[in-house]
């Protein structure tokens, strides 16, 4: 779903977060450094913690969803977030093995002046999509036993013609 084609500049980037949330139904609260959101999304809700950067003038983005592995998985899911990011040209995986989660992370720097709710939209949707991709790829190897080559093929798998 894209929303309206929208150029209006508000005062601070993440007004144009808040924005972006609300158009898109998502549940978010603001702080003055930061917006948490919660976004529906395929497989799981994402926790998404977008904070704008004014040294860079960029936005950071950090989506966590609800997985956690033990550390018996850890070899498993760092190779597969290794091959998932070998995948991925706009932001990465990162795993915080101390916590036993997977994040999705993304910087992207704008011209404060001429930020947009599209550009903000496309990245936050880009974070709360690349999710729904490789989420099932984490339950493959937590639920399924499945290494990481096999994750990863499951969700890459498409489908052509018709059955």
């Amino acid at each position: 779903m894209a929303l309206a084609k929208n150029i209006q500049i508000f005062e601070h980037p993440l007004d144009t977060v808040e924005i972006v949330a609300s158009l898109r139904d998502w549940t978010y609260e603001r702080s003055e450094t930061e917006v948490s959101i919660l976004a529906k999304g395929k497989w799981s809700d994402y926790q998404i913690s977008v904070t704008w950067i004014d040294d860079f003038e960029g936005i950071n983005i950090v989506c966590g969803f609800d997985l956690k592995f033990q550390n018996r998985h850890k070899d498993k899911i760092l190779e597969l977030v290794s091959s998932i990011n070998n995948q991925m040209w706009l932001g990465h995986f990162d795993v915080w093995s101390d916590e036993g989660i997977v994040l999705y992370r993304n910087t992207s720097l704008f011209n404060r002046d001429n930020i947009s709710q599209d550009q903000l939209d496309n990245v936050m949707v880009r974070a709360v999509s690349s999710c729904d991709q490789f989420f099932p790829a984490f339950q493959y190897i937590l639920w399924a036993g499945k290494n990481s080559n096999e994750a990863l093929e499951a969700v890459l798998f498409n489908t052509e013609g018709e059955a």
